[in-house]
């Protein structure tokens, strides 16, 4: 993806802090953190391992630049909307929009701020990979999950995200917010083309019936951000209004 837009995808993320007044200090503080608990379990689960992350990252952008069409779930869409998709295609979960999936044999990663809630840890059980993402207000939610994953006999794949502007180790800002828009965002720094991602599931005034842990109000606010985010790279046309 060009550059330039890619930067314009991160920059979004300061005025959403202005606009929700969050702390970029906080969303660092809880990044940082996250990658340490990560590192903490390495010990034990293999696959948390820095060298092992970035290998899941490599393997998880080929399957995507390989696949002749890459869909992405938000967290308004339909077991029957999922069922006829076809079987050459990758696709990328927002958050607990996994648990539409009754095969997970396409699935190439959920995109998580780990409030998807029993899907969610369904997907971390069965060993997907999760491209988990700290933020100033999920600190709690994050390290529970992560906790809890570690015991999982096949503890999911991680890749590490957040939203500050600062470089962080073992860790990437891929951009966008929300886990919806930032799963399109994660597609388009891995190389995929716009022309190729298909949006299913992602509407400007529902909350989803994906979204666990949310309050109703604040995800309609929320909301108005992800379009906006999906318009500036010309993918908003398959948002429902």
């Amino acid at each position: 993806m060009h550059e330039a837009v890619h930067q314009a995808l991160i920059d979004v993320q300061d005025e959403v802090r202005k606009a929700f007044r969050w702390s970029v200090s906080s969303d660092r503080s809880s990044a940082e953190a996250m990658v340490d608990c990560v590192h903490s379990h390495s010990q034990t689960v293999q696959a948390w391992k820095p060298e092992a992350c970035a290998a899941t990252l490599e393997r998880l952008k080929q399957e995507l630049l390989e696949a002749p069409e890459v869909v992405v779930l938000g967290a308004a869409v339909s077991a029957s909307e999922v069922a006829g998709l076809g079987e050459g295609c990758a696709i990328i979960a927002a958050d607990g929009s996994v648990g539409a999936l009754n095969d997970l044999t396409n699935l190439a990663c959920v995109v998580s701020d780990f409030d998807g809630g029993i899907h969610l840890d369904s997907a971390a059980e069965s060993g997907a990979v999760i491209v988990v993402h700290a933020h100033g207000d999920n600190p709690q939610r994050w390290l529970n999950s992560l906790e809890a994953w570690s015991h999982f006999a096949n503890p999911p794949s991680l890749v590490l995200s957040h939203q500050t502007p600062s470089l962080l180790s073992n860790a990437h800002n891929f951009g966008g917010f929300t886990d919806g828009d930032r799963a399109v965002c994660f597609a388009l720094a891995m190389g995929v083309q716009k022309e190729q991602i298909r949006l299913i599931g992602f509407s400007l005034n529902e909350v989803g019936p994906w979204s666990a842990t949310t309050i109703p109000a604040l995800k309609l606010e929320k909301l108005v951000w992800m379009n906006r985010i999906l318009k500036s790279v010309g993918l908003d046309d398959a948002v429902a209004k």
